[in-house]
Order: structure tokens, then sequence, then C-alpha cells
């Protein structure tokens, strides 16, 4: 890490942050401005939960190409042949990936209607909800608004806004890891001919997989995880972000413990010395050409200290089905720690996962714990109803019945029975850990024997 400090304060105050606000040095040598916005009494609506959240966040260390938590690539590394297999396994073992040098959709300056228009096709009159800082309104974060007038409010100083979910289908992950959304690419592309659709279809199945997002100055993201289980990606087009990650130490066997990170990370200012004694934490720094992949679960804050835009996505994987199924877990029983975007597209999802294994190529892994894992979900769906969700979420369709055949023949396979359950099975041992690879070609005949294919 350079010891050159790195002054992003320059042309924000007085222009897109009130002149009065103060600054910040960072572990990772950045300067950034802290948030201010004055309320009626001439009070920062800041100072109580937000400045000293970020406050602690500068504190954490840098993560550096020798980290063990995170696994940090060059893009050059795209080119490899199994770049497929190092994401892949590094995503089971619940490690995130940094690849830095990725092409990108950026320019000098900060991001702009004309930008987001010539680039990404994203008109200046798309209408949008704007979440404003929780600091100023808690109960209502969001407003109505438009792609053009929140870049107009980006030159006001007592606003601080964000847009988190423009919808971006056609946004993809590099060419070299698009396979690797095995939710669409095995799920939905090779089940629909097996089982065709007949009933609606939640078109979050296939937005979800592109949006962007874009930030102004001074916008800090509450620590939270991805609701649903989903793996996350970003990438940096415009801009910089502070993006810090929490780790459990150890007791990952422990579910009530597994749990806690996410109870205590909700009431963060009251629970600093439990998440000081409990946690590792990892600071990412984010600029243009870089990207992140979160495995699920993953539970992290984000500081934009300058205007920025980003592109991302989510999607699920084979082999991270058992960090899925803890997150939609701690979904049901701790609703209030996810991210407050609504998905009601995972069931179906994963039920098509579940049927396209008789026909997945034999180049794909499956291990023991996602695989117990993705069966679990597919059949007690209304065990993963999340906290808030919509009822119809969880709804029977006609992926139930198939979906359901063939998990019971994976789960006597894995070893389950009327005396052993799964999730007795699931709910030994480290809950991170993917466990053995599955034998394919024992499954398959095990497949093949119980089943019409």
């Amino acid at each position: 890490m350079s010891s050159e400090t790195v002054d992003l304060i320059c042309g924000l105050l007085g222009m897109q942050v009130l002149k009065e606000s103060k600054t910040l040095k960072w572990k990772n040598n950045h300067i950034t401005i802290l948030p201010t916005l004055s309320t009626d009494e001439n009070v920062n609506a800041c100072d109580s939960v937000d400045i000293p959240i970020i406050r602690f966040m500068a504190q954490f260390p840098p993560s550096l190409s020798s980290s063990k938590n995170v696994l940090h690539l060059k893009a050059y590394a795209l080119a490899e042949e199994d770049i497929l297999d190092v994401v892949g396994n590094a995503l089971r073992s619940n490690i995130p990936i940094v690849i830095s040098g990725v092409a990108y959709d950026g320019l000098d300056g900060d991001p702009s209607v004309e930008y987001l228009d010539k680039y990404f096709a994203i008109s200046p009159n798309r209408p949008h909800l704007d979440v404003i800082m929780q600091s100023i309104d808690h109960v209502n974060p969001t407003i109505n608004g438009t792609i053009e007038s929140f870049f107009d409010s980006m030159t006001d100083p007592t606003s601080i806004q964000c847009i988190l979910d423009i919808p971006l289908a056609q946004t993809s992950l590099p060419w070299a890891l698009q396979n690797i959304d095995h939710g669409i690419v095995h799920g939905w592309n090779q089940s629909v001919h097996t089982v065709p659709i007949s009933s609606n279809v939640h078109p979050h199945n296939f937005t979800v997989r592109g949006w962007g997002m874009a930030h102004q100055a001074g916008f800090l993201m509450y620590p939270h995880h991805d609701v649903e289980g989903t793996l996350t990606w970003v990438r940096m087009e415009v801009g910089v972000k502070f993006w810090v990650l929490f780790w459990l130490k150890d007791q990952h066997d422990d579910w009530s413990h597994i749990q806690n990170i996410a109870t205590q990370l909700i009431n963060f200012v009251e629970n600093k010395a439990w998440l000081k004694k409990h946690c590792n934490t990892g600071l990412i720094t984010l600029r243009p050409g870089d990207m992140l992949i979160q495995p699920p679960g993953t539970m992290h804050a984000v500081y934009t200290p300058v205007a920025s835009f980003a592109t991302g996505g989510h999607f699920y994987h084979y082999l991270c089905m058992h960090l899925t199924e803890l997150a939609r877990y701690i979904d049901v029983k701790v609703g209030d720690s996810m991210t407050n975007q609504a998905l009601d597209h995972a069931l179906e999802t994963l039920r098509h996962m579940v049927i396209a294994i008789p026909y997945l190529s034999s180049t794909i892994s499956l291990s023991k714990r996602p695989l117990l894992s993705l069966c679990m979900m597919a059949t007690s769906s209304k065990h993963y109803h999340a906290k808030g969700s919509n009822h119809r979420s969880v709804c029977d369709r006609e992926t139930a019945k198939p979906s359901m055949d063939i998990s019971d023949v994976i789960l006597e396979f894995l070893g389950t029975s009327q005396w052993v359950s799964a999730s007795h099975i699931l709910y030994q041992g480290n809950q991170f850990t993917a466990r053995d690879l599955v034998d394919r070609k024992e499954l398959d005949r095990a497949l093949t024997q119980s089943l019409e294919l």
C-alpha cells in the first residue's frame, strides 16, 4: 500500500457538500469529507449514527494482496483457462474476490446525465425512488424523482442521496466470468424444456442480474447483507467507494453466534465492543476498473466519499448454496439486517437449479453441504420466507413437484432418512465450509435409477 496521501475533498466543499463539513483521514491514507446535513436546530443530523460508523470504518486496515480473507486478482487472470474454478472455489470458501484493471465505461470527472444516457441508455426522464440519508428520515428514506432531478440535486450541498437499483439487464460480468451465474446459465437456460413455464414469472429472475447505482458524495450504506442469499458483483465505473467487510473470527459452527453478527451490526454504535472482539474486518478501496464479488451473506458497509456510479448484479452458484441457505435463514430471523431491496424471485430460480441437476455437464462440480442446502431450500420453501417479503414469493408453481422428486433422490443419496434429517446433517460443523465434492457419476446413477429421465 502506498504511503502517499490521497485527497478526495478537492472541489466538494461548498459545491456538493456543506462548506463546514469536517474531514477524516482513513487507514488507507485517503482524506474524505464527513457527511453534514443540518437540521432546523442547526445540528448535524449525521453526528449520532453515520459519523461514528464512518470513523470506525476509517480505522480498519486495507485489504492487501496477501490477505487470507480476500482473494486479490489482476485482470490478466481472467484469461486463465481455470478462472471459473479459481473464482468458484474462493467463493465456496466464503472468500470475496477483488479483480483490478477490468474494462469499464468511465470518464474524467463526476458522473452525469449525459454519461448515463450515452453509455448505459439510462434516460434522464426515467422515474426512480431516491434514497436520502437515513439520518434525516428513518421511517421514509425514499423520495420520488427522476435521473435528471437526482443529478440536479448533486450540486445542492444540503442533499445527500443515492439511487440503489437502476435496472440494467444488458449489463454483465466480464466475458470470462459470464458462466458463473448458475441460476441463469443452468437453472433457467437448461430446465425450461424439461418443465415448461406455465405460471407468471417474476421479472426479478432476470432484471436482478444487472443493475446500476448512483451515489452523491458522503453517502453511507449501513452494515447489512444482501437479501435472499445471492452473490453480488460490483464494478466501479466512475468515482470511489470504501467497501468494508466483516467476518466472524471463530465459532463458525454456532448458529446463534453467526446470527449474532447480523443483530449486532443493526445497532452498530451500541455494539462496537462486541464487533471488535468477534469480527475481523477489511477495507477495500474500489476505483474505476475494480470489481468485487461477494459470497452470499457477506456483512458489509459502504461509504461513498465522492459522486460515483457503479454497475453490478446478483446471482447464484451451486458451490455456494450452503452460504445462500445460511443467509436466507438469517433473513427469516433478523430481516432488519438485510438490504432494503426486495427480491421475489429466489424460490423459482433455486427450484430450476434443482431441476437442472440431472442434466448438468460432468464439468460442473457439486459439493455435499451446498447440494444439501439447495435441496432443503427447494423442498421447505416456507421455512425461508424472508421477514417482510411478499407471501407469493413462496407459492408453489409448476416447478414444485419435479424439484421435490429430484431433491428426494439427492437427499437420500447424501445420507438422509426417516431417522436422520437433512438439517441434522447440514447444521453440524463449520457452516462456512462446503465439505467434500460429490461423486458426479454416482449421483447421476442414483438419479437415473430413481427418475424417468
